[in-house]
């Protein structure tokens, strides 16, 4: 009960933070769009990117060391926490000093990240070396402590610093962008809020964990196997980073920056739906590292089916929403003239399902440490996705941007599927697959219902609220319909309730 607690705490206070972090960047694109132009935005999305690439340097150091606190935080081993809290403020360290080395190396190579003119009032080197100073101060400071939050599950808290500091930071940001019409004067609070978000961060951790401090030294034995997860991770890493970064850097060098910002609006709203999902498969991270731990084969695998209902009925409704309500909210939003194609929209509706369905999957395969047993995968999906990138977008354009993400996770769902069938549930995932196949037909069911229906709305304001009524209503009435008796639904119900009364 005290998994689940924490898992309440932090799925709540996640999603009151998902709600500013998803209301904040969104009026902030919006004014961004109107008053400076598309060209702004697609220079964000670039850099952005680009440093995500930079911070491959990283190489999943933050997992495994969360990883590795699981064990010592619940036989509370304070000696070995607070040398693996030194390790990872070691290891931080060394990692922003590369980041900012890279950084810097690729600062003359800019110009050629862009296919035509950059905005003329803006010098990319002085913007990118903003961008830079973002990426990197966390590493030198306190981003480390976050380690514990996580480790201790109190993600509320983590949550509550990541809700106030973006407020305060966006209402300085609009500010500044209202009054001085200047990216640079709304970029330059980027840092400030990283550098205030780290001292806060400091604060409660040492309020909360007053014996817990960065020192002492791990055994050669524990290093020795938070080293061997960490080159585990290199694949996860790089997969990540590819999967996400790498379509921006690819539309900016061959279609151009108002593509970048086109598509950047399509994917922000995919990834701020995707990030109340990440919300509770994040909080419910810590008590599945523990569950594993403590609880039998049989009783991990009922909570894996039961959570892996969960998951395809929020996902599957959510990608609905996006199939129904996608073209008519850009269209209100951003205009006629920057919607793309619905067939664009309809590959990155598979796309979400895609990314999304497995996440429950990884999140075990995560709190068991299968980094090792799963460390030829990621290369695999990275490489596939790269080729098919720089292959298909020069033929078929944005289409092959969306098109190459999804064949990528059609190569990677399979495999880690049986990755974590095997180590974790030591079982054949045959009754997992009819699972989701029977979860998929009632979906493609209740997107066919739902998408008719909304097509007999016209358009506008008053129009799309009706859409939204219609997605609310028809796909959990089929979903309701077809699953109310199934036993996986009977637990969700109870875990809710048990959840709800406390």
């Amino acid at each position: 009960m005290g998994r689940t607690n924490n898992a309440k705490d932090g799925i709540i206070s996640g999603f009151l933070k998902q709600l500013v972090n998803l209301g904040l960047p969104f009026i902030s694109r919006t004014v961004i769009l109107y008053i400076l132009g598309t060209e702004y935005l697609g220079l964000g999305g670039l850099f952005s990117s680009l440093l995500s690439f930079l911070s491959l340097a990283e190489l999943g150091v933050s997992n495994a060391l969360v990883y590795s606190m699981y064990k010592p935080i619940a036989e509370n081993d304070s000696d070995t926490t607070c040398a693996l809290l030194a390790l990872y403020r070691k290891l931080y360290r060394i990692i922003g000093t590369i980041i900012l080395a890279a950084g810097l190396i690729c600062m003359p190579f800019l110009p050629h990240f862009i296919k035509g003119e950059c905005p003329a009032d803006i010098n990319l080197y002085v913007l990118y070396s903003l961008y830079l100073l973002n990426t990197v101060c966390s590493y030198f400071m306190f981003a480390y402590r976050g380690s514990l939050l996580y480790a201790h599950q109190r993600m509320d808290v983590d949550n509550l610093i990541n809700t106030i500091i973006p407020l305060v930071n966006w209402c300085a940001q609009m500010l500044v962008l209202l009054i001085f019409r200047s990216y640079y004067a709304y970029v330059i609070f980027m840092p400030v809020s990283t550098i205030v978000t780290n001292f806060v961060r400091l604060y409660f951790t040492k309020k909360l964990f007053p014996k817990l401090k960065p020192q002492g030294k791990v055994s050669a034995e524990l290093e020795k196997s938070i080293y061997k997860k960490m080159k585990a991770l290199v694949g996860a890493k790089i997969s990540t980073t590819i999967l996400h970064s790498s379509d921006n850097i690819v539309i900016s060098a061959f279609i151009g920056l108002s593509m970048v910002a086109i598509y950047g609006n399509y994917h922000y709203i995919m990834n701020a739906v995707g990030g109340f999902l990440g919300i509770v498969y994040s909080s419910i991270l810590p008590g599945i590292g523990n569950s594993l731990v403590t609880e039998t084969i049989e009783k991990n695998y009922k909570d894996f089916k039961k959570l892996t209902f969960v998951n395809f009925w929020l996902v599957f409704w959510c990608a609905i929403c996006l199939l129904c309500l996608y073209q008519p909210f850009m269209k209100l939003w951003a205009g006629e003239e920057l919607l793309l194609p619905f067939s664009v929209v309809l590959l990155i509706v598979i796309y979400f399902i895609g990314y999304q369905g497995r996440k429950i999957v990884i999140t075990y395969k995560d709190a068991a440490g299968l980094w090792w047993e799963d460390r030829f995968r990621p290369l695999v999906m990275a490489a596939t996705n790269l080729i098919f990138n720089l292959i298909l977008v020069q033929f078929i354009g944005i289409w092959g941007i969306v098109l190459s993400t999804i064949l990528s996770l059609l190569v990677s769902i399979p495999w880690e599927t049986y990755t974590v069938f095997k180590y974790v549930f030591k079982r054949s995932p045959k009754e997992y697959v009819m699972l989701v196949a029977r979860y998929a037909i009632v979906f493609l069911l209740a997107a066919g219902v739902t998408y008719a229906a909304c097509m007999i709305v016209n358009d506008g304001i008053l129009a799309l609220l009706v859409r939204a009524c219609i997605c609310v209503v028809v796909p959990n009435m089929i979903f309701l319909l077809f699953f109310h008796k199934q036993p996986e639904f009977q637990e969700a119900k109870k875990l809710f309730m048990r959840m709800l009364k406390r």
